[in-house]
């Protein structure tokens, strides 16, 4: 699956129902990690996460969704520079040291 992801120029994400409002789901950071563009469902706390436009890109409707790959797929650059900026934020920021390091802490309070 990550070698499929690092071969990819764009993944598609789309949140299930039960996540209707919110981004969480692994999807996000196996594909930013990889190298690829991700275009994902917008959702409220996407910002939280990545900045959309500059790390990811965000659609809000399936015919825009399609707009957008076809834009990026016809944009080299653009893509990459997202795909790159998704790649280091993911390494920096979404690694599962750091999602210990916040469990941790959690933990910590209630010892």
């Amino acid at each position: 699956m990550y070698e499929i992801f690092h071969k990819s120029l764009i993944t598609l994400n789309h949140h299930i129902d039960v996540a209707s409002a919110y981004a969480g789901n692994g999807r996000l950071f196996e594909t930013t990690g990889m190298g690829s563009l991700l275009v994902t469902d917008w959702k409220k706390n996407l910002h939280e996460m990545f900045e959309p436009g500059k790390e990811v890109v965000a659609y809000r409707s399936a015919e825009k969704c399609a707009e957008m790959v076809q834009y990026y797929l016809e944009h080299d650059e653009e893509r990459e520079a997202i795909a790159r900026a998704g790649q280091q934020r993911t390494l920096r920021d979404h690694t599962y040291y750091q999602r210990m390091q916040e469990f941790a802490a959690i933990v910590q309070k209630y010892l």
